[in-house]
């Protein structure tokens, strides 16, 4: 997994050149194992890399007599991408060289043969053309801005805005939706004129503007789901997803996905599986090691107290460049803070409960379906104020595009559709991107892969929710695979006890988040000092006080760019009126 940036502009003058170079340097974290670069008059194209495959080759760009890649991310099947293009000749060992392949072999069409999470850029040397592309669930990150002839892209926000590359102003319709709905949706980031390369999109540029934009479709089987085929499925996308020249480990909660990933990579692994978990209360810790003391494991604990919230917080909010207000992201920052340390990549359970009905909002949509009211409900709904001062926020909430959809699909599967579009890639991927790429590690996700969401998709509501359970398929399988687990259990679910940490806050938050300036120009200091004395007597309250906080904290760091120094309580006094 790696860093790209590049400019494509009529003309690259130095001052350009200096901001682009400053630019590429704020990405640093995100590789540092190496870096490369293609420059001609018209074209910069830099790449930072972590190194996973081919430690000693594999470097960017790679160039052949017409085209040039960058790219981030990694190629699951670029052994059989390799053995079906003989044609082809590869010059690199790099997964990431099948990119090129499918493209020289297939155009755009054949980018829908990848497997993997990517973003990627090819220039083609003889036609003046740059090509952007994105894989379908958006996994990896790019952004691009353009004005005056001039096109900009990079895996990060942060380093196009702090390398004074482009200058943005805050949307104020994105600051609503994003303190109502946790992330920001659709194409429009919170910056006017940056925006995000959709899940599956490919942009075109000639004449140094945008030529033409693809989205690729998720594909789909119809056929009635054989279940042992399906489960060798699941079986193959964990393996290929272990394809590494470094050490792997797990992030590991106990819960149906992890537990599920655990299983399949202990049918592959001889050595002892790394893996890392945070627990809040004693009885998580127990339920954890039981499950691990039945496979091949080296454990580790990972100590996770409300200092370390506190402390870590003003750093997370730094490296949320495309924000998201989810109070997950500090633990799971933590998590890649030490296991860095032991491996470079993860694996991680992102993406079971999307595709398998897990979430309780899946049960609600099966007896009726409104798009709006799925995320419409926003964190300030019981405090007339604020609700009322966030009316009318920005909603680019829309579907996935599924080739050759033309039969009926269920109301569940429209509510699945719709997280796959927006939660999925916009809160949970972009939080495993940003808090693992901040530490220089790989997350990788085997649930969100292309041959799962193929065979699993369309398979009948009751095989994902029954009795008031969701991931009822794999509950089943779990519990026929997995004689000590009981996998019927509701789970618990290991979730960061805000509505105890933040109340015990309360004195000193109505004392300091009333005066931080960025909260000023939104809502009044009276209406934020009656909301934090609200603490003392509703715990309620802790949601929009925490999107308060996350808020400003994210504006001192991203968009006042001042340095995160102190905890939270010291960066948010630091910055008072």
């Amino acid at each position: 997994m790696c860093g790209i940036a590049g400019i494509f502009s009529k003309t690259i003058n130095k001052n350009m050149e200096e901001k682009c170079l400053k630019m590429f340097d704020l990405l640093s974290h995100r590789g540092p194992d190496g870096e490369g670069f293609f420059k001609n008059p018209n074209n910069i194209m830099y790449h930072k890399r972590l190194s996973i495959i081919d430690i000693k080759g594999g470097k960017q760009p790679i160039e052949n007599q017409r085209y040039v890649l960058i790219a981030n991310g990694e190629i699951y099947n670029d052994l059989e991408i390799r053995n079906q293009n003989k044609n082809y000749k590869f010059i690199s060992h790099s997964d990431c060289e099948s990119i090129l392949c499918v493209y020289e072999n297939f155009g755009i069409n054949g980018f829908k043969k990848l497997r993997g999470m990517f973003a990627f850029a090819i220039y083609d040397k003889i036609t003046n053309e740059l090509i952007l592309g994105r894989d379908v669930f958006g996994i990896k990150p790019l952004f691009f801005c353009y004005q005056d002839q001039t096109f900009i892209y990079s895996s990060e926000i942060q380093s196009i805005l702090k390398s004074n590359t482009f200058k943005a102003k805050l949307n104020k319709n994105k600051i609503k939706e994003l303190l109502q709905l946790q992330f920001t949706t659709g194409r429009n980031t919170i910056f006017d004129g940056i925006l995000r390369l959709r899940p599956g999109e490919i942009l075109t540029l000639k004449d140094y503007r945008i030529k033409n934009s693809k989205i690729l479709d998720k594909q789909i089987s119809k056929k009635n789901l054989n279940i042992q085929k399906s489960l060798e499925e699941l079986e193959s996308s964990v393996l290929v997803h272990q394809r590494s020249d470094v050490p792997y480990g797990l992030f590991f909660s106990g819960g149906i996905d992890s537990t599920l990933i655990l299983y399949l990579m202990s049918l592959v692994n001889s050595n002892p599986i790394n893996c890392y978990s945070i627990v809040f209360e004693p009885v998580d810790r127990n339920i954890i090691k039981n499950i691990c003391s039945q496979f091949n494991v080296n454990l580790k604990f990972v100590n996770f107290e409300k200092n370390d919230f506190w402390n870590l917080l003003p750093i997370v909010a730094n490296a949320l460049d495309d924000p998201i207000i989810d109070y997950a992201t500090v633990p799971t920052y933590k998590l890649a803070q030490v296991a860095k340390n032991d491996v470079k990549v993860v694996l991680s359970g992102e993406g079971g409960d999307e595709i398998f009905g897990g979430y309780g909002r899946y049960r609600a949509s099966m007896r009726t379906f409104f798009k709006k009211e799925i995320f419409t409900n926003g964190a300030f709904k019981k405090f007339k104020y604020f609700n009322n001062k966030l009316s009318g926020w920005d909603f680019e909430i829309k579907q996935c595009k599924i080739r050759n959809m033309n039969q009926k699909i269920t109301k569940l599967q429209k509510t699945q559709l719709i997280d796959f579009e927006n939660w999925l890639p916009n809160d949970l991927l972009t939080k495993l991107d940003r808090c693992l790429m901040a530490n220089g590690l790989e997350g990788r996700t085997p649930l969100v892969d292309k041959d799962i969401f193929q065979k699993f998709f369309l398979m009948k509501d009751n095989l994902k929710i029954k009795n008031g359970l969701g991931k009822h398929f794999l509950r089943e399988f779990l519990n026929k695979r997995l004689k000590f687990y009981n996998a019927f259990e509701k789970k618990k679910g290991f979730t960061v006890p805000i509505r105890d940490w933040i109340p015990e806050k309360s004195k000193i938050l109505e004392k300091i988040l009333p005066r931080v300036s960025c909260l000023n120009s939104l809502f009044s200091k009276k209406e934020i000092a009656g909301l934090c004395k609200t603490l003392k007597y509703d715990a309620k309250a802790s949601i929009p006080v925490w999107h308060l906080i996350f808020f400003a904290l994210w504006y001192i760091a991203n968009v006042e760019n001042r340095k995160i120094d102190g905890n939270t309580f010291e960066v948010l006094s630091d910055n008072t009126m």
